[in-house]
C-alpha cells in the first residue's frame, strides 16, 4: 500500500495527544480503544479509508502487544515482571537486549541519573502513598543500581531485591518500532504516538508537523514546536503524583528523593523516540550545566526546558 503525501495518519495512545502534546486530527478512519502499557489506550487512524486503517491499526495492534509482552509492569505475563519475580530472565530477546543497550547509554550519559533499577524506590513511595518513612528508602536504595544489572545475550540477572521499570524509555522504544512497521507498510507522512511523539515527513501543508508542549496531559499548550522525522518527549516532575501528592512521580536514584525543583518540563527532541524518551527522564534530575553536558553527547538532540519561573533553556 502507497500512502500519498496528503492523507494524515495518526495513532494516539492514552490521552498523550491531548495536551501536553496537542495536535489537530482529521477524519477518522479506524479505531480501538483498551488498555496498554497499564493504561487506557485510544488508538485511531485517520485520513484512510477504513478497510485500510482496519489493517494498519490491526498491524500496530499487534506491534504493541508483542512488546507489551515484553516491558509491561503491568502483565505478570511479561519478561520484565518475570524477571522482576524471580531475578533472572533466561534467553532475552533481541528488543530487551536492544532497550537495555539504550538504557546503558543514557544511564553512562546522564552520570547514573536515568536508572531503571529505581523500582523498588517506586514501590516504597508507592506503598507509603509518597511519604515513605527513612528505613524504607534505606532498604529501597540498597537494592537499587543500573551497574549491578548483569546483562548478557543468554540471560539478565538482578542482584537480591532489585527490580526494573522502563516506564521512563519504553514509550519510547514502541514508538519507534510501531512507526518503522507503518512505514515499511507505507506510511510516508504522518504523526505517530505510542506514549511519545514521532513525526514522519512533513504536514499536508508542507511544514513540519506542530506539536504542542504542556506540563501536563490536561493542561493547555504554551509552546509550540515543528517536527519533521523527528521524535519529541516530555517529563514534568508533577505529572504524575503519589497519592494526593506532592511528591512527583521522576526519582533520584542517588538520594532515593523525588526531583528537585529545577525544571517545570524538560522536552526533547530527537529521530529516535526512545532516547528522546530517556534523556527527557534523566533531564528533569539534572541542573542547567548537567543537562547541556548530557545534551552534548547526543548531537543530534534538541533540548527544550521550562525552569520555575518559566525561563526556557534551549541547547
Amino acid at each position: 500500500m502507497n500512502l500519498n503525501r496528503r492523507r494524515f495518519i495518526t495513532i494516539t495512545a492514552g490521552c498523550v495527544l491531548g495536551a501536553r502534546h496537542a495536535i489537530a486530527s482529521d477524519t477518522m478512519g479506524a479505531r480501538w480503544q483498551g488498555i496498554a502499557l497499564g493504561a487506557h489506550a485510544d488508538l485511531r487512524l485517520v485520513g484512510l479509508p477504513s478497510q485500510e486503517a482496519e489493517t494498519l491499526l490491526a498491524a500496530a495492534r499487534a506491534e504493541i502487544e508483542r512488546l507489551e509482552l515484553q516491558f509491561s509492569l503491568y502483565r505478570s505475563d511479561s519478561a520484565l515482571a518475570r524477571l522482576n519475580a524471580t531475578g533472572i530472565l533466561e534467553q532475552p530477546g533481541p528488543d530487551m537486549l536492544e532497550l537495555c543497550s539504550l538504557v546503558s547509554t543514557i544511564h553512562q550519559a546522564s552520570s547514573g541519573l536515568f536508572d531503571p533499577s529505581i523500582q523498588p524506590l517506586w514501590m516504597a513511595y508507592a506503598n507509603a502513598q509518597g511519604a515513605p518513612d527513612p528505613k524504607a528508602l534505606e532498604i529501597a536504595r540498597a537494592a537499587t543500581g543500573w551497574s549491578r544489572v548483569e546483562v548478557s545475550m543468554d540471560r539478565i540477572r538482578l542482584a537480591p531485591g532489585a527490580a526494573l521499570t522502563f516506564n521512563g524509555i519504553a514509550q519510547g522504544f514502541i514508538t519507534d518500532r510501531v512507526t518503522s512497521l507503518l512505514k515499511a507498510r507505507g506510511l510516508r507522512t504522518g504523526l505517530v504516538s505510542v506514549g511519545e511523539i514521532a513525526a514522519v515527513g512533513s504536514s499536508p501543508s508542507g511544514k513540519g508537523w506542530a506539536i504542542g508542549l504542556a506540563d501536563h496531559e490536561d493542561g493547555l499548550a504554551d509552546a509550540k514546536i515543528y517536527l519533521e522525522d523527528k521524535a519529541v518527549a516530555t517529563s514534568s516532575p508533577s505529572g504524575t503524583v503519589f497519592g494526593t501528592g506532592p511528591e512527583g512521580h521522576i526519582l533520584n536514584p542517588a538520594t532515593g528523593l523525588t526531583a528537585a525543583e529545577n525544571w517545570r518540563r524538560v522536552s526533547v527532541i530527537h529521530r529516535s523516540a526512545a532516547i528522546a524518551d530517556g534523556l527527557s527522564t534523566a533531564g528533569i534530575l539534572q541542573s542547567a550545566a548537567q543537562l547541556r553536558a548530557m545534551a552534548v553527547r547526543f548531537p543530534e538532540a534538541e533540548v527544550r526546558a521550562v525552569d520555575r519561573n518559566g525561563n526556557t533553556l534551549a541547547v
